[in-house]
């Protein structure tokens, strides 16, 4: 499926493409990103086990956040089937540590929602965090999201084992 392009005052979200592995190497090189937002170990250089996955990343439905001032990509958001009996996306968002504490979380988050329901036949989007990941259940809530429960040792993490996620959504009005 081919990504809409998306504009915001500050951003632009477009496909993401192996030319962006660079600038995406300040995000998954960062120890506390990779465990807060994937819950594996940072990657420590631009290796060929990288470059896979950078190919990984090109095929998949995914979003390169890119700032529009600067040009560079500041961070990432990954688009999945929701699984649920209507139509819908779960959705995954990282910012690179840098760009962090700026909005653009959430600028990025509102301006999908938004266009997808807009747009798109979706009517609902899930996402979730890690139980210690306060941060991204306080931009969820701030997007709009409704708490939905939590889904116990649900996900695998690289120091702390057997983890449970948080689970939010939206849906269209």
């Amino acid at each position: 499926m081919e990504l809409l392009k998306i504009k915001t005052p500050r951003l632009l979200l477009r496909q993401f493409t192996i030319g962006d592995a660079e600038d995406v190497f300040a995000i998954l090189s960062d120890e506390q990103t990779t465990l807060d937002c994937g819950g594996y170990h940072a990657f420590e250089e631009m290796d060929e086990e990288y470059e896979r996955l950078m190919q990984k990343f090109a095929a998949q439905t995914r979003y390169s956040i890119v700032c529009r001032e600067t040009g560079r990509v500041i961070g990432m958001m990954s688009m999945m089937d929701a699984e649920r009996a209507v139509p819908g996306w779960e959705f995954g968002i990282e910012i690179a540590p840098d760009a962090r504490r700026r909005g653009y979380a959430q600028e990025a988050l509102q301006a999908v929602v938004q266009t997808y329901f807009e747009k798109t036949d979706a009517e609902i989007f899930t996402g979730g965090h890690y139980a210690y990941n306060l941060a991204s259940g306080k931009l969820l809530k701030a997007v709009g999201f409704q708490y939905e429960g939590v889904e116990h040792k649900a996900m695998r993490h690289a120091t702390r084992g057997a983890t449970d996620l948080v689970c939010y959504y939206i849906e269209k009005c």
